[in-house]
């Protein structure tokens, strides 16, 4: 009998081995028990069969958690972009726990705030928009603590700072029980990874550490983030540097090649023209060279607007003593140009400075001109036949024969008078021909042979060279050697009789102050004004007053020999309302406008008062 429990023990013992072999669980052996009728010996066999089997499932169910956690982490880790891979570890961790819902939380160090970053589960846009200031809710206690916690119900939790907005958007979510542990990165805390719940339970310990396991991968993978960042920004900046030391090499080399080409325009005495050309075909755009008061010289590109200091790119033209001018440039509006800025300032500097050893020689070159020009007039004046007038023909550089057209300019502005004399010299020299100053005056003697042409077109460029009227007369006659005393003279008068008649700015030959230019070379605007209101005052005051036109009929009726009826058909009127006239004429002056005297008075009048200025038309009033 003593051996009999011994037996059946050593046969429980294989019969429960065999059962757990089988895979019996829990229930099965319990069951096993109670329907075996063994005793409470072999009792105690069961149960430790039970423990084996629980121990059993319990690692069992441990080994398929980190089955499936090795699995999240090959999937994640195949992700390249952070917030993927944050997104992917939140999603994991709701679907290992069998959460409802999952989230994580960035942490900023500077202000302890949390902010909600990625979700899964979570559908109330409050909950989404969660903002938890540093020790306020489980996410707070998490931050403070750098431990991870867990709770059966948040809203009964009295652990935990309980604020209204926290509260109420956990309830408004639902939640109940909540997981939560630390993301640490070199020590600090970079973020909180959370699971919830939308009915009350107890977390296990293993929930605890699969959440943890998958917030240190989230650790990893923010800490490669940085480090990458961090690399990809120092590749950037190494790539930058090298792309600016290679530039800087082009830089230097294309400026390098830029100088040699200037140095050969300046050898070669180029022209603005030429430099203006080369600086654009460097830098693009449009390149303006102009003088010191901005008037252009020479233009390379595309843009017609006016070159200004203010609103271009400006390099200034210069000696040691005085500014003669700039460099202006502006960039294409469509197609910008590919160098930076200091790049085309370096540019513009060197052009500069060549076009200011040019600009120098230019005006070197003018002075020397002027004083040829003057004392080859000078001589020529004095006697055309004299050795002297012989020697400097021959060393003079422009065919003398070939000039025939004198003019004489007058600026308005006496101040100007040097800027005029350089325009002067700048437009002989383009024509072929001489400039120079002679009593006080300028001269120009040029090719041509159409001197009203010659006047209007130089009085039209000098004036615009120097900003203010220029007035030009030109000599009707041939300017030949021979004749040029003559020639100068009659420009002399023509240029005056235009100043008197009012005429600044304007260029005319002496046939268009024709018949009187010496009259009225001699005389001053004040004097011809005075003239004219003396012999038709009366007239011009009447028709003024009346809206008449007894000026132009006693016009007409004189240009006509004082034939009236002619002068009607010329004024589109009937004989009779002519006589008319001449009757109102004669009873507002008191004359007779048939006497002899009084017309040739009148007539002169009347012809300077049409030169002075251009008839304004008016309506007739009978």
């Amino acid at each position: 009998m003593s051996n009999a429990p011994t037996t059946q023990g050593q046969n429980l013992d294989v019969e429960l081995l065999t059962r757990l072999a089988d895979g019996a669980t829990t229930a099965e052996l319990r069951g096993y028990a109670s329907s075996s009728g063994i005793n409470p010996v072999d009792s105690d066999l069961i149960a430790a069969a039970v423990i084996v089997r629980t121990r059993i499932d319990e690692l069992e169910e441990r080994e398929r958690a980190l089955l499936r956690l090795a699995d999240s982490v090959r999937d994640i880790a195949g992700l390249d972009a952070v917030d993927g891979v944050l997104q992917s570890i939140v999603s994991r961790s709701r679907r290992l726990l069998m959460a409802d819902v999952a989230y994580f939380l960035t942490f900023d160090q500077s202000t302890g705030v949390a902010l909600m970053h990625v979700s899964d589960g979570i559908i109330s846009e409050a909950f989404n928009r969660l903002s938890v200031d540093p020790g306020q809710g489980i996410s707070g206690y998490i931050a403070s603590t750098l431990r991870p916690s867990w709770t059966h119900d948040y809203i009964a939790d009295e652990r935990y700072t309980h604020t209204g907005t926290i509260d109420s958007a956990t309830i408004e979510e639902g939640l109940r029980a909540i997981l939560g542990v630390p993301i640490v990165h070199t020590g600090r805390i970079v973020g909180l990874l959370l699971a919830g719940d939308r009915h009350p339970h107890d977390y296990r310990p293993q929930d605890v550490e699969l959440l943890l396991s998958l917030a240190q991968h989230a650790g990893v993978i923010i800490d490669n983030a940085t480090v990458h960042a961090q690399d990809q920004q120092t590749v950037e900046n190494l790539e930058a540097a090298l792309e600016a030391l290679r530039a800087s090499e082009h830089t230097s080399q294309t400026i390098l090649e830029l100088q040699d080409r200037l140095m050969t325009l300046l050898m070669n005495r180029g022209s603005l023209h030429d430099l203006a050309m080369l600086t654009q075909s460097a830098v693009g755009g449009t390149v303006v060279l102009c003088d010191e008061r901005q008037r252009e010289m020479a233009r390379a590109g595309q843009s017609d607007a006016m070159a200004s200091a203010t609103d271009w790119n400006a390099q200034p033209l210069s000696t040691s003593t005085i500014t003669l001018g700039y460099v202006l440039h502006r960039p294409d509006e469509v197609i910008s140009c590919k160098r930076d800025e200091s790049q085309i300032r370096q540019i513009l500097a060197r052009a500069a400075s060549v076009g200011s050893l040019l600009l120098e020689s230019v005006l070197a070159s003018l002075n020397t001109s002027r004083e040829s020009a003057s004392n080859l007039v000078g001589e020529l004046l004095r006697d055309p036949r004299s050795d002297r007038a012989t020697v400097l023909r021959g060393t003079f550089p422009v065919d003398l024969d070939k000039l025939d057209t004198v003019l004489v300019a007058l600026a308005s502005d006496v101040s100007s008078k040097f800027e005029v004399l350089r325009a002067a010299l700048r437009i002989a020299e383009q024509l072929g021909g001489l400039s120079c100053e002679v009593q006080d005056e300028i001269l120009l003697w040029l090719p041509g042979g159409n001197p009203r042409q010659s006047a209007e077109q130089t009085a039209a460029a000098l004036s615009a060279a120097v900003e203010s009227p220029v007035t030009v007369g030109a000599s009707r006659r041939i300017a030949t050697v021979q004749t040029l005393e003559a020639a100068v003279h009659d420009a002399h008068n023509t240029v005056r009789a235009l100043v008197a008649l009012g005429r600044d700015g304007q260029g005319a030959d002496s046939s268009g102050v024709a018949p009187f230019p010496t009259i009225l070379a001699t005389s001053s605007p004040d004097d011809l004004e005075q003239f004219i209101r003396d012999i038709l005052g009366e007239l011009l005051d009447y028709d003024s007053a009346h809206t008449t036109e007894l000026l132009r009929t006693l016009e007409a009726v004189y240009r006509h020999s004082s034939n009236v009826v002619a002068a009607a058909e010329v004024l589109y009127l009937h004989p009779n309302t002519v006589h008319q006239r001449l009757i109102r004429i004669d009873q507002i002056t008191g004359t007779n406008w048939r006497d002899t005297d009084v017309a040739i008075q009148r007539q002169l009048a009347l012809t300077i008062n049409t030169l002075r200025a251009p008839r304004t038309p008016s309506h007739t009033k009978d």
